[in-house]
């Protein structure tokens, strides 16, 4: 039990920890419509996270029930992942610092969110909440965690809740804020999007280096267990 609530709160944080989902967060709530454009992107981030769980939760079961090395396979895409986010978090280390987060698919979804409408940052909420090939990795090894852990119907829907409401947080929070302070939240949304915009270099090279570090020391232990 104490095993597989700390696997999902780790990679519930994992999840979590993304400079882009926070940027297009704020990108959103500083739109024409923040707080309709701010429930729209947190409903279709939730269901689009919520989806890959339970497609997470699907591929676990199946593992466990059809296959007998399916813990193995578990440990060895655990450290696959820390090691390939520390290549990228030792690779950042030597990039030119740049304005905007790297790949198509980043600066599409940040474009696109930023004369959205509600409609629009749902659909495109739900994709960033189904995730990227990281974040939806690590869903699917805390999916598999609860599928190992066998505790129940009860404990396997609240390790479940936990795991979105934590991964759902730098999307949560914002909007939240947005919902209770209108536009005296303004202030605090430029600076948070201006200090996110000149750190976006430091923060990929410590989350990517901390986070795979820490999934590489995982997988190698509960292998030579």
């Amino acid at each position: 039990m104490i095993d597989a609530v700390g696997h999902v709160l780790f990679f519930a944080l994992a999840a979590a920890a993304s400079p882009l989902t926070l940027t297009a967060t704020l990108v959103v709530l500083r739109s024409r419509h923040p707080r309709a454009n701010g429930i729209a992107f947190l409903s279709g981030f939730l269901l689009g996270t919520t989806i890959a769980c339970g497609l997470g939760l699907a591929i676990g079961q199946a593992a466990v029930d059809r296959l007998d090395s399916h813990e193995t396979f578990e440990e060895v895409v655990t450290l696959l992942l820390g090691a390939a986010l520390l290549v990228v978090g030792l690779r950042a280390q030597h990039a030119s610092p740049r304005p905007q987060p790297q790949g198509g698919r980043a600066s599409a979804i940040l474009a696109g969110l930023a004369n959205v409408r509600p409609a629009a940052a749902f659909s495109m909420a739900g994709l960033l909440g189904f995730g990227g090939p990281k974040r939806l990795v690590l869903t699917f090894l805390a999916m598999a965690s609860v599928s190992d852990a066998g505790l129940g119907d009860v404990a396997d829907v609240t390790l479940v809740v936990v795991y979105i409401a934590v991964a759902t947080a730098l999307a949560s929070v914002p909007v939240g804020i947005v919902i209770v302070a209108g536009e005296r939240a303004a202030g605090l949304l430029a600076r948070g999007h201006s200090w996110l915009t000149g750190h976006e270099l430091w923060l990929r090279v410590w989350l990517s280096t901390g986070i795979g570090l820490v999934l590489v020391v995982d997988g190698l232990v509960r292998l030579v267990r």
